[in-house]
């Protein structure tokens, strides 16, 4: 999101369960506040019969914090600060559709694959052989940022996309072995972590 008023933007599952790495709030705050919008969410769809609920926000005088549908299973949890809600509205319209079409492209290659499980991905990259690359030898291209991209997604999913993109914006002078740490943070299995930085460190 490029909103300077954004102080925090993370993909909750339809659980309540962080699926990127929060980068300002704590994790269990995440988890609190995402499990009492959600459970408030419910509770007013069984009270007045409603359908499934697409956002729930709070409002104060220093900013806002919004929880909004993306797809079934996934939400976008942002908080901001104080800000004219337009220009917000349109950032978080932009962010969602970017994610939607992220999904909907991972979908359509997972439905073409004959074999396209999270696990049988990750261990077909435990079974390539190491770039020979090295980090001083590592250029952040547009062909590098692609591969780190297909290469997260087979551990944490369509979402590597909008992480990509995230770290980028945040860090333009960002150097390629600096890029492939951060992203392999968001990767919570330490060994998994390890091996997607193998796959661009020798």
């Amino acid at each position: 999101m490029r909103s300077p008023e954004v102080e925090e933007a993370l993909l909750i599952s339809s659980q309540g369960q962080p699926l990127t790495i929060p980068l300002k709030m704590k994790y269990n705050s995440v988890l609190t506040i995402a499990g009492t919008m959600l459970h408030l969410a419910e509770r007013i769809e069984r009270e007045f019969r409603w359908q499934e609920i697409q956002q729930i926000a709070v409002r104060s005088s220093t900013g806002y914090i919004t929880l909004i549908r993306c797809t079934e299973e996934i939400l976008l949890l942002v908080k901001t600060a104080k800000a004219p809600l337009g220009f917000l509205i349109k950032d978080i319209e932009n962010t969602i559709k970017t994610l939607q079409t992220e999904l909907e492209t991972y979908q359509t290659i997972e439905l073409k694959s004959n074999d396209s499980s999270p696990l049988t991905l990750r261990r077909k990259c435990t079974q390539r052989t190491t770039s020979n690359k090295t980090a001083t030898n590592l250029k952040l291209t547009p062909d590098f940022i692609n591969s780190c991209q297909q290469e997260l997604a087979k551990y944490i999913g369509p979402i590597a996309s909008i992480i990509c993109k995230r770290t980028l914006s945040k860090n333009s002078q960002i150097e390629a072995s600096e890029f492939v740490k951060i992203l392999a943070k968001h990767i919570r299995d330490r060994q998994q972590a390890l091996e997607f930085q193998n796959r661009f460190f020798s």
